[in-house]
């Protein structure tokens, strides 16, 4: 008699596992993909189009001054740029002018699109650009400075005797037309591209305290202009105090419409120039403080001091009342550049470290070395290159770089800058994963050969102290980052020019950020007027302010340091299979940082290996549950089959976990036979 017993085994293997009667190994499951991310070569070097600056004369004396790109390059993104077209010549309602930042412009006329082209020139300019995500708005305070004689806000305007008595309180009529003409202009802004933004940029403080001799010499806009705010300037003239209070109602009521909108960003301005030139009164240790940036109550609202003008000599000339000079706008942009501009710019890095110091950060000409500096340039003879190093272990294993950003910022110079000359070539990134030798700089560090070469995208003129220097990295550079521990990388010039030392020095690891009372700078200010008469008048004074440290002031850090984005690819997951009555079940714990499984099937080979793509495999399916049923009747399905998970995710357009180990349900007869 022969006698079969059908015995069902369940076998699961992780690396290896042998089945019974066949010894059959299974194969070892395949390392994650490493997925790198694509990215473009180098730009051209022209900067792209990112904000726009509109509106008044504050915008217009920004863009002339060229103090946004100046701000941009300081902080290590001079391959971006802000756009404008400017006149100090109020155009009148003439619609061939070209121009936006406009001298003398107010909201009202901006919204008078048949009468004036400003409105339709940014539109345009906008249209045109289409990289520019920022509009920078700089609107309403000739409206509001128009006074009592033009339609404008005056001291107790709602008890002028002259009004209509059945009319709206004028002052009410008033801010209600202006807020309405800046959404006019706002929402057509709004309306070009659904990711703009608009920045509102505020005011400061104004000085009307005009010397009477200026004032006969020079018929000025602020000369009489405290009157023209006054309803009865021979009895009731306004002072400096109530004209910072119309000033803080003004910007109460900006942050309202930034609050109201999350495509809104205010600049909050209102004592600036007292936090850095000090308000005349308090002493030097006991400035008024910052104007505050972070929504929805911008604390301190107002900063500085709002019973005081800002000093006279933070102004264009001596009968300005109103505009900043140079050094106060940078100012002002800065302030711009650290809270909004630096955040787009830079993005949201998955991690931020900071160069090791010590003896691993300096630099070596091939002959020699020196850690106190990185350097880089030439000594006459031969090239400098400037070795950072960076502890990369804390970087996941499971990572994918999106990309990566070295920043250093300037300390010193010796002879003329190569950044800005030229005359040494384009500077090169290199990296070196686990270093290029011992970790200390060496003087072998110059020449020897990396795991990537010229690997970088470098912006930035390094022109002067705590400008930054940013060298973006390249999808083949980033292939060269050690996960493991110690990454290095190589700054460096071409070569030597022949001539003389021509250097750059950068902040190394170790570098110490002086305290802000150390950065007091002290700074001659010339004042040059024209007189009637031919002659030229000329007074001085020396005005102190605080030495901004740019990028380093942002960090609170002089130190070089590196953004790395990434993002995880899932964890691989453990299948397990069951049976019921000829009913198939896959089961597996949930795997890290997975949105989705693919199921992956063979009807004859437990050794098989999954497909590139699931969607165009009929052997696999997509899943978001962590348990799956093959159904009868479809390729694959039955005993004897072999099945695999893989986990995904949209980390890097789609990234795919290692495989899971390989799973089936046999059908094993063991016969015995009767002689």
């Amino acid at each position: 008699m022969h006698i079969t017993h059908r015995i069902l085994l369940s076998i699961a293997t992780a690396s290896a596992a042998l089945l019974l009667l066949g010894a059959v190994i299974f194969a070892q499951a395949p390392s994650p993909q490493n997925l790198t991310p694509t990215t473009s070569d180098c730009p051209a070097p022209a900067p792209v189009p990112r904000a726009l600056l509109a509106g008044d004369s504050w915008a217009q004396y920004m863009w002339d001054d060229g103090t946004h790109n100046e701000v941009f390059d300081k902080f290590g993104h001079a391959d971006k740029s802000m756009i404008s077209r400017s006149t100090t010549d109020h155009p009148g309602p003439d619609l061939s002018a070209e121009e936006y930042a406009v001298s003398g412009s107010e909201a009202r006329e901006f919204v008078k699109t048949a009468s004036y082209p400003f409105m339709q020139n940014m539109l345009d300019d906008l249209i045109a650009n289409p990289t520019i995500d920022t509009v920078v708005l700089s609107i309403g305070g000739n409206d509001v400075l128009a006074g009592k004689s033009d339609g404008g806000w005056y001291k107790d305007m709602d008890s002028d005797p002259a009004n209509d008595p059945n009319a709206p309180p004028p002052e009410a009529a008033f801010f209600d037309s202006l807020e309405a003409d800046t959404h006019t202009i706002i929402d057509a802004i709004l309306a070009v591209r659904p990711d703009l933004k608009v920045m509102i940029s505020g005011y400061d403080y104004p000085n009307f305290n005009i010397d009477q001799w200026v004032c006969d010499w020079f018929v000025d806009f602020a000369c009489e202009k405290r009157k023209d705010l006054s309803l009865d300037p021979d009895n009731d003239l306004i002072s400096d105090e109530e004209i910072n209070t119309l000033m803080v109602d003004v910007e109460y009521r900006r942050v309202g419409w930034a609050n109201a909108n999350q495509r809104i960003y205010y600049d909050h301005s209102l004592g600036l120039m007292h936090y850095f030139y000090g308000d005349g009164v308090s002493d030097l240790n006991d400035w008024p403080p910052h104007p505050g940036q972070s929504p929805p109550d911008y604390s301190p609202m107002p900063g500085g001091n709002e019973l005081l003008p800002s000093i006279r000599s933070t102004f264009r000339n001596l009968a300005d009342p109103i505009h900043l000079s140079k050094d106060g706008y940078e100012y002002k942009i800065t302030t711009e550049m650290i809270y909004y501009f630096l955040p787009l710019f830079r993005g949201s890095p998955a991690l931020t470290l900071t160069s090791q110091g010590g003896t691993r950060d300096g630099w070596s000409n091939g002959a020699t070395i020196g850690t106190d500096s990185v350097y880089l340039g030439d000594d006459g003879a031969s090239a400098y290159a400037g070795i950072l190093s960076f502890d990369t272990a804390s970087i996941p294993e499971r990572a994918i770089f999106n990309a990566a950003s070295l920043y250093l910022v300037r300390e010193a110079g010796i002879g003329s800058n190569p950044f800005e000359s030229g005359d040494l070539g384009a500077p090169t990134l290199d990296i070196a994963l686990g270093g290029f030798g011992n970790p200390e700089v060496e003087v072998s560090d110059a020449t020897t050969p990396a795991d990537a070469t010229d690997v970088g995208c470098i912006y930035g003129s390094a022109k002067d102290t705590y400008y930054a220097l940013r060298a973006d990295v390249t999808a083949t550079g980033l292939t060269a980052i050690n996960k493991q521990g110690l990454t290095q990388f190589r700054l460096a010039f071409p070569g030597s020019d022949g001539g003389s030392s021509d250097r750059v020095e950068f902040y190394t690891g170790d570098g110490v950020l002086p305290a802000q009372a150390q950065r007091m700078k002290s700074k001659k200010v010339t004042f040059e007027e024209p007189l009637p008469n031919g002659a030229t008048y000329r007074t001085s004074e020396v005005v102190t302010s605080i030495d901004h440290a740019g990028l380093a002031e942002f960090r609170e850090s002089v130190s070089p340091f590196l953004d790395i984005d990434y993002c995880l690819a899932p964890d691989s997951t453990t299948v397990s299979i069951s049976q019921n009555e000829g009913t198939l079940s896959l089961t597996w714990p949930p795997a890290a940082d997975a949105i989705a499984y693919e199921v992956w099937t063979d009807g004859g080979n437990p050794y098989f290996e999954p497909g590139d793509s699931c969607e165009a495999d009929a052997d696999c399916t997509v899943t978001a549950e962590t348990r799956f049923s093959p159904t009868p009747g479809t390729p694959g399905f039955g005993l004897e089959t072999s099945y695999l998970v893989r986990a995904r995710n949209d980390c890097a357009g789609g990234a795919i976990s290692a495989a899971s180990n390989t799973t089936a349900e046999f059908v094993f007869e063991l016969a015995t036979a009767s002689s």
